[in-house]
């Protein structure tokens, strides 16, 4: 794994220039043992149950280390997360941190080609993974060298601080150079296959270290409503645990449920909230709400819009809300707006962190003038190693800097942007077919590169469609082989589900039977638009609904009592009407946001009926028909088990 580190830190308070003196950032292995010396009682980690304090993380990860490190994790080498967010996952990446070695997160519910492209890039020593969630032996057995594979049942955190306990003194492992990678980030790939972006341990640090005059420095209780896959939770996570804060950090099942998500941050009475804007939209709907004890509210990972900027200064007017913008590829997040006004037109991404620099240009890399748009280029120490063992996309994407330092670099982001009369960033969408869906960056063209390996799909086009106050959705255009009939929604859904993040995954499947070119022979997706039906009036909807007359099955026995009316309920919610009664809602393109849309409408035909925390439960039209007729006191189907929810971060 090689690359090339960013330059030196320099300081400066958020909102200047980036350009001022270099200033020293600690280790961040090194910060968090002095935090453990100087707390080690302090409640240093709560997540699933388990609560750790400093002294307590530290003996675990000890015993953590120690063991990865006998089945062959060293510097140079990956330790996979493939576990449930618990606190063994955070063990395990403070563990490669002890070790120098690198880390890589990938839940078991993503879909095992990423964990197949990290054993492809890396050279992967061990996998963390557990039960029924365990890597597939064929994926094993394809591999020339397998990795050792640990069963996380067999490495509670209680039996690891024993553990750890027992070491002796001192760590008995090699110093590696601050520019050593400290983790491989997976994302979306256009072309199908997805890239790791290897991120430095002083890039890490760097990113850390300039965060104090936005978040603060009184004692913190940090509440986290991200996946430990998604980069941007490491910013607050090693803020907090290199500052003597409490990180808190919700299980799978809470993080899906947004009143459980509230009520865990009135019991830990948190002071600073991270959440994509979309999960903060749900979360101020939230009856139960939030503790009085907050200060600061960071959203980021997708366009912050004024009205959310409003919903919470009407909420919390003393509270400061910041947003925050950076890809993968920039170390967490690279700029941020610290006073975002909810009466301008947008939202800004705002100004660099402490050394980054900014750069909006144009196609022959002069920068424009203020007020043009270009694109965004960003340099200095957050600009990552670069994507494993992929030296053209390194060389594509991590360019040479004309106005830095000699050997410096700029990372080409591919947003377009514009600088304000007050020196501040705007974002003003993509210079390709790179969007954001629910937090997760996602390309068009690995969504087409992955249902064209469908037997039955001959062409795939996908597009992005606003839709209305639920957030973006994505539609995909099949034009099916020929001879063939196009297959049906079902069967798409279940082809990609098992290749794509769920946030990937179309809502909507256009049958088509022939692809529309523009000029330069390529899809016109103009004319591909021109061929979804209009929405009904203010529905906000990207398909039109008429009725279910599109859902299978409606003249059956499977759409009996109320789950005709259910079904149109979601139609009109989700914007089509390709939904079985026992498709999860999340699956089909529901989010959080969608939830509260789809409670509003269900209660105004059955007030009472449902409330909105259950919709994350019942997650069926069967299953929440059944609550329906159970509330009116009806005899309902019986509807068996209900799916877990889907929705994803």
């Amino acid at each position: 794994m090689t690359g090339t580190g960013g330059g030196a830190a320099t300081t400066r308070h958020p909102g200047g220039t980036g350009k001022d003196a270099p200033a020293e950032v600690r280790p961040v292995w090194a910060a968090f043992r002095s935090q453990v010396a100087r707390t080690p009682e302090a409640a240093a980690l709560v997540i699933g149950g388990v609560s750790l304090t400093y002294r307590e993380l530290d003996h675990a990860s000890a015993g953590l280390a120690r063991l990865l490190w006998r089945h062959g994790l060293r510097p140079g080498r990956v330790v996979c997360v493939r576990t449930r967010q618990s606190a063994l996952s955070v063990l395990a990446m403070l563990a490669a941190l002890r070790t120098g070695a690198t880390w890589a997160v990938l839940e078991p519910d993503l879909p095992v080609g990423r964990f197949e492209a990290l054993c492809r890039d890396v050279d992967c020593a061990v996998v963390l993974s557990e039960g029924d969630d365990a890597v597939p032996a064929s994926v094993l057995a394809a591999l020339p060298v397998p990795p050792a594979v640990l069963d996380a049942a067999d490495l509670r955190p209680a039996r690891l601080v024993e553990a750890g306990r027992r070491e002796p003194p001192g760590d008995p492992y090699p110093a590696v150079p601050e520019q050593s990678p400290a983790y491989v980030a997976y994302t979306s790939g256009s072309t199908g296959a997805p890239k790791g972006v290897l991120v430095g341990r002083d890039q890490l640090a760097a990113s850390i270290g300039g965060r104090g005059p936005v978040y603060g420095t009184g004692h913190a209780v940090l509440l986290i409503a991200l996946r430990l896959s998604f980069d941007g939770i490491l910013g607050g996570m090693f803020w907090s645990l290199t500052g003597g804060h409490t990180l808190v950090l919700p299980d799978p099942e809470q993080l899906v449920r947004v009143a459980e998500f509230a009520r865990l941050a009135r019991e830990h009475r948190v002071t600073h909230l991270f959440n994509i804007p979309s999960y903060y939209r749900a979360v101020l709907q939230d009856p139960g709400g939030l503790p009085d004890t907050l200060r600061l509210v960071v959203v980021g990972g997708e366009v912050c819009t004024p009205g959310l900027v409003g919903a919470h200064r009407e909420r919390f007017p003393r509270i400061p809300i910041v947003n925050e913008y950076g890809p993968t590829e920039t170390t967490i997040a690279c700029t941020v707006e610290t006073d975002p006004d909810p009466e301008r037109d947008r939202v800004p991404i705002g100004r660099p962190w402490p050394g980054v620099h900014t750069l909006v240009l144009d196609e022959r890399l002069r920068e424009v003038p203020a007020g043009e748009r270009g694109e965004l280029y960003v340099g200095g120490p957050l600009v990552a190693l670069g994507y494993a063992n992929q030296p053209a996309r390194t060389a594509e994407r991590f360019v040479a800097d004309p106005y830095g330092r000699p050997g410096g670099r700029l990372y080409r982001t591919g947003d377009v942007a514009s600088v304000d009369e007050r020196g501040a960033l705007h974002y003003h969408g993509r210079t390709d077919d790179q969007v954001k869906i629910r937090g997760a960056r996602i390309e068009l063209g690995e969504i087409e590169s992955v249902l064209e390996r469908h037997p039955g799909v001959e062409q795939a086009v996908a597009l992005c469609e606003p839709a209305g106050p639920g957030g973006p959705q994505l539609v995909a255009f099949v034009l099916p082989t020929p001879g063939g009939s196009p297959p049906d929604a079902a069967e798409l859904r279940g082809h990609c589900r098992g290749r794509l993040v769920e946030q990937a995954v179309p809502a909507l499947f256009v049958p088509v039977d022939r692809i529309p070119l523009d000029r330069s022979t390529k899809a016109d997706r103009a004319a591909l638009r021109a061929l979804l039906p209009t929405a009904g009036p203010g529905s906000g909807a990207v398909a039109g609904v008429a009725g279910v007359a599109g859902i299978a099955g409606v003249a059956g026995g499977d759409w009996g009592g109320h789950r005709c009316a259910v079904g149109r309920i979601w139609a009109e919610v989700l914007g089509h009407s390709d939904s079985a009664p026992d498709d999860n809602f999340f699956a089909v393109g529901g989010s959080s946001i969608k939830v509260v849309d789809l409670h509003d409408r269900l209660d105004g035909q059955w007030p009472g009926a449902l409330r909105v925390g259950e919709l994350f439960d019942h997650v069926t039209i069967a299953a929440q028909a059944q609550r329906i007729a159970d509330h009116l006191g009806e005899r309902g189907q019986d509807d068996g088990p209900v799916p877990p929810a889907a929705y994803e971060l």
